[in-house]
């Protein structure tokens, strides 16, 4: 496993409280399956194509420092962005660089799953936004978010006239969207507006959570504000499962069955509109029952990864 900027111990995950045991069951049953477990950080530790330096392996409880070089046959990628993996690991890793790219445009998203998501327009200047949004006028409200953005920040929410006086920032883009209504909930999920995640790991439906947003807001994010809760696997509209089914249709075989999310907005209570995917997931805590589920899956398809 990966990171970025995690700094590592005997437990480097000991301040993630109830996500932490889920982590330790993680490296434990990998640890059951044969594979020796280590944790890495940092790009300073890292030399192309699969060696790291001074990783931390999984002893039984805690993690020991392994002082010199290791040689991955397999990476859980947990960096962020997108400056790794190298394309040429690709195979090797989960999930890969052409997927990690993907997952962090909306514009290229827009063109590869454009109709499963609400009506969109690709803005670069301040001059396609004025021109776009005579599009949408009459609509109620329209969303406005940078194509690279995460967690819900910069979004607008806003009637088109007012969005027409954003002033944008030069040489980024955005996308126009017309606002999904997901006022009328999903039907025996929850009864008002909403951001339905559906987690994919190597083909396989792995865990769903409802977002709620905090009074007053739109965005459920959870780094915003909002509340989240675990929806069982079995009540998961059908309607539903059929729009996901579709888009793995898209996406797994051609990036070579990734772990992914999908947000959904449900408008009118029966109509499943994607807003985004999203490459990096965060753990399920202790308390959702699908934890195990997603750690197997997750096993599963770095033993894929490791045989090749």
């Amino acid at each position: 496993m990966y990171f970025h900027r995690r700094p590592l111990s005997s437990d480097p995950f000991q301040k993630l409280g109830i996500k932490r045991s889920v982590y330790h069951s993680f490296f434990k049953k990998g640890t059951g399956l044969g594979f020796d477990m280590y944790v890495a950080n940092g790009k300073e530790n890292y030399e192309p194509p699969l060696t790291f330096k001074d990783a931390y392996l999984y002893t039984g409880n805690f993690f020991e420092l392994q002082k010199g070089i290791i040689e991955a046959d397999a990476v859980f990628d947990r960096s962020g962005g997108i400056s790794f993996p190298p394309v040429e690991i690709g195979q090797k890793t989960l999930n890969s660089s052409e997927f990690k790219h993907l997952c962090h445009d909306k514009n290229l998203m827009g063109i590869r799953l454009g109709r499963f998501m609400p009506r969109s327009f690709v803005i670069k200047n301040q001059e396609e936004l004025l021109s776009q949004l005579k599009s949408l006028e009459g609509a109620p409200l329209a969303v406005l978010k940078p194509a690279k953005g995460m967690q819900g920040k910069g979004i607008l929410i806003d009637k088109p006239e007012n969005l027409a006086h954003v002033v944008l920032e030069e040489k980024s883009e955005y996308v126009l969207q017309e606002f999904v209504d997901t006022s009328q909930g999903i039907p025996g999920i929850t009864e008002g507006y909403h951001d339905l995640r559906i987690v994919v790991v190597n083909g396989k439906i792995t865990l769903a959570h409802v977002r709620t947003p905090k009074e007053g807001s739109l965005l459920a994010n959870v780094a915003l504000g909002g509340s989240i809760e675990e929806v069982p696997l079995e009540k998961i509209p059908s309607f539903i499962l059929s729009c996901v089914q579709e888009i793995q249709a898209v996406i797994d075989e051609e990036f070579d069955f990734p772990l992914y999310s999908i947000d959904f907005g449900i408008q009118a209570g029966s109509q499943p509109f994607v807003f985004e995917l999203n490459d990096q997931i965060g753990f399920p805590s202790e308390k959702m029952n699908s934890s195990e589920l997603f750690i197997e899956n997750t096993l599963e398809a770095l033993a894929k990864r490791a045989s090749r």
